[in-house]
């Protein structure tokens, strides 16, 4: 299934013109639960960023209700604490984005 026309505009807003396709390439990859809502969550969450990307899709693979919780706006925390914990996994990600992802087991 392809990527929709709406989470295909949101990579285009969010990644550079060079990375766009490649961002889609990899959406394409994730069938998993919520499709749509976790596309366009690793979008945002992603930064524009490739291996970001990558790792945020590795984990909507194992938890999606994660990926959705820090990539919509939860109702159970305030803004400031749903965009300090965005922030500190993002800078956590960029850390370690030489590390290989732990398998997923499929």
């Amino acid at each position: 299934m392809a990527v929709s026309p709406a989470t295909r505009q949101l990579c285009d807003a969010t990644f550079p013109e060079t990375d766009a396709a490649s961002a889609l390439s990899l959406l394409d990859l994730y069938a998993g639960a919520e499709r749509e809502r976790v596309h366009q969550a690793v979008v945002r969450l992603s930064g524009g960023r490739l291996g970001r990307l990558r790792r945020w899709l590795d984990e909507a693979k194992r938890n999606p209700e994660t990926v959705l919780w820090f990539g919509e706006s939860p109702s159970d925390t305030s803004q400031d604490t749903h965009a300090f914990g965005v922030e500190f996994i993002n800078a956590f990600l960029d850390k370690h984005l030489d590390t290989p992802a732990e398998p997923t087991g499929e």
